[in-house]
């Protein structure tokens, strides 16, 4: 069992997917490193020239490293003189020869530049600090400014400026820019093939679900589902399999209905054949009998046994008249007739039978023909099986009843009598197999039977064309 749970996980579509999910929680921090090194590689084969601008002679330190440095010279000068101030300022510069350096005194008069420039006021005004400390916020070059001996001193000595580019101070590339757009790219890939992945594995499914339903709508020639092919093991091809082996039994089913079907229709022509002869022999021998000298009581015998040898008789007639019917090898001739003729003809032939079963008969139709497209033989079958029931089973009522009526639109046959209904127990019913083959008959010939029956008002039968 476990081998086999395990191939059925296997070849599950949970374990697929979870493969899917496994792949992208292992392998995209993997990729992550991996995209930025080759974004990084790529920038830098499209964009040679964007790797450093100009080399870079010397390095300060950060911003913090020189603002830091800068306060503490400003700190240590206070309380010097002018011209100690002044050395210290050189020796700064010494230090820092790409920046520029001044000092400005107490009283606003600027001394020591280094280099020399222009630009700055030789004597400042408060608007002239605010304004030159406003343009140095956040600008090139990296501009400090510290009061000579420290905060306490600021109304004292004056104050220092330091002042430098800020390329000094940190490397100028445009491959970060470069370096952010490819590694975005990259992301951007491997998330769309996991994307894709999924979107490829729920559209395999989306397709074999909808092959299965096409495969369950659709009907082949024998009107059975149609087989479908199989694809991988997993929860839907299981399904697949399971489908297809319903279809294969169904053929199986339906071939052997089939079978069956033959060989009761092989088997009711043979019996009907056999039964014919010893009948027709008992018949003559009964006729026979009949010359010879008998009692009251055997000649009521020899009546019985006649009824039931016709009784017989009529059922093999039905039998072959029903298997022919059920086949389909029963052959009409379908044309054009006044169904009112074939109808008084075939009531004249019953009206003796009706008149010794002690039956009224009423038949009250127009003089005006009736045309339907109907077989003259088969449509009398129809007529004599209904007058044979209604005499078998209907004659307590002492009626018959034959008239037109409108029925659904269309002018309607009906024969009616006032028995006591189809649900009652007769001691005369059968197979049912006359209007069986009423039904078939009249099938053939596109006519309809509706049949109304109580055990108060008796038995109407309709018979009106289906089109």
């Amino acid at each position: 069992m476990r081998p086999a749970r395990k191939l059925k996980f296997r070849n599950s579509l949970l374990s697929r997917y979870l493969v899917i999910i496994c792949f992208a929680l292992v392998f995209i921090p993997i990729l992550i490193p991996f995209s930025f090194m080759a974004s990084w590689g790529v920038n830098r084969l499209l964009f040679p020239q964007s790797v450093e601008q100009e080399p870079i002679p010397r390095s300060y330190g950060s911003a913090y490293t020189l603002e830091e440095t800068w306060h503490k010279e400003a700190l240590a000068l206070g309380g010097k003189t002018p011209a100690e101030i002044d050395a210290g300022l050189k020796n700064l510069k010494q230090r820092y020869p790409d920046a520029s350096m001044f000092w400005v005194d107490a009283e606003g008069v600027t001394r020591l530049r280094l280099p020399e420039r222009s630009g700055l006021p030789a004597k400042w005004s408060p608007e002239d600090a605010i304004s030159y400390m406003k343009t140095a916020v956040d600008s090139d070059p990296f501009t400090i400014v510290a009061f000579i001996g420290g905060e306490k001193e600021a109304a004292g000595q004056g104050f220092m400026v330091f002042e430098l580019p800020r390329k000094h101070m940190k490397k100028t590339t445009r491959n970060g820019d470069g370096d952010s757009r490819f590694y975005g790219f990259f992301m951007f890939l491997m998330f769309a093939f996991f994307i894709l992945l999924s979107y490829l594995f729920f559209r395999d499914i989306r397709k074999r679900l909808l092959r299965l339903e096409s495969g369950m709508t659709r009907t082949g020639p024998n009107g059975l589902p149609v087989r479908i092919p199989t694809g991988r093991p997993d929860e839907i091809g299981r399904l697949e399999q399971a489908f297809n082996h319903m279809v294969d039994e169904l053929g199986h089913s339906r071939r052997r209905e089939n079978e069956e079907e033959e060989l009761r229709k092989s088997l009711i022509s043979n019996l009907s054949h056999d039964l014919r002869t010893p009948l027709t022999v008992l018949a003559g021998q009964l006729y026979s009998f009949r010359k010879e000298p008998l009692s009251e009581q055997g000649r009521t015998s020899l009546s019985l046994m006649e009824t039931k040898i016709d009784d017989l008789s009529g059922l093999i007639d039905h039998l072959l008249s029903y298997n022919l019917l059920a086949s389909g090898r029963y052959a009409l001739n379908l044309e054009s007739r006044d169904v009112l003729r074939v109808v008084r003809v075939s009531a004249a032939a019953w009206y003796p039978l009706w008149e010794k079963a002690g039956i009224e008969a009423d038949i009250d139709l127009p003089e005006e023909p009736l045309s339907w497209r109907i077989d003259e033989q088969g449509f009398r079958r129809v007529l004599d099986n209904l007058f044979q029931n209604l005499v078998r089973h209907a004659s307590s009522g002492g009626y018959v009843g034959i008239s037109l009526a409108r029925r659904h639109g269309r002018t309607a046959l009906v024969v009616t009598d006032r028995g006591p209904g189809l649900g009652a127990a007769s001691p005369a019913k059968g197979a049912g197999l006359g209007l069986q083959i009423v039904d078939l008959l009249l099938r053939e010939m596109s006519l309809v039977r509706e049949t109304e029956s109580s055990t108060e008002g008796g038995t109407r039968i309709y018979i009106y064309p289906s089109v």
